[in-house]
């Protein structure tokens, strides 16, 4: 029996959001940050959905440890290829095209939909490449990635040290949807001349 996907469940919300989004959602609490975690946790549920983890050492790790910590066997996963690790440690074009990489194996493994949680915040290693402007670049990039596979691309953007410029500029300005108040909402900032259509359903 073949499943198909149109849309996945965000978890972080109750929302079901159109395969092809890449949304931001801005966290500065503990519990906000086991939230982002909980849309890689229901991926585990189903056979049919992959996961790809990105960002700095520091917050790679401690996604893991919320897993583990909630029952979870991250290398178990890793081994069976249900779980890919990024590290960002590279400019824009270089991520951009490990991140395909990885969603492409995703889908030959069997993927109907992919779960990709981004992270961006202070880590001891510098931002790569040419920084905050590497950043918009990756972002930019990857709303156009979205839509060329099934998969939901979720950035989550530390507000306790990311700077206001890469607030504004690589977050708001890139991603087409955001959760705010525990809301998932159209973005009104991102600057798209024209927002990418979804052909999977919409958000209100």
């Amino acid at each position: 029996m073949t499943t198909s996907f149109d849309t996945i469940t965000l978890g972080i919300t109750g929302d079901e959001v159109p395969l092809g989004t890449h949304l931001l959602y801005p966290w500065r609490t503990d519990q906000e940050f086991e939230c982002g975690v909980r849309f890689l946790e229901l991926g585990f549920a189903s056979e049919s959905e992959y996961c790809v983890l990105f960002g700095h050492d520091e917050a790679n790790q401690r996604v893991l440890e919320t897993l583990e910590r909630k029952g979870h066997n991250p290398d178990r996963l890793r081994r069976d290829g249900r779980l890919a690790i990024l590290r960002r440690d590279a400019p824009a074009s270089t991520t951009l095209a490990n991140i395909e990489a990885a969603f492409s194996t995703a889908v030959r493994n069997g993927a109907k939909a992919i779960r990709y949680l981004g992270n961006l915040g202070t880590g001891q290693a510098p931002l790569p490449g040419r920084g905050a402007d590497e950043v918009v670049e990756l972002e930019t990039g990857a709303t156009g990635l979205a839509l060329r596979y099934p998969c939901v691309m979720v950035c989550m953007y530390d507000v306790n040290t990311v700077s206001g410029r890469l607030l504004l500029n690589a977050g708001f300005a890139t991603h087409p949807l955001t959760v705010w108040q525990d809301a998932l909402r159209q973005n009104p900032y991102y600057s798209s001349e024209e927002a990418p259509a979804h052909s999977h359903g919409t958000v209100a």
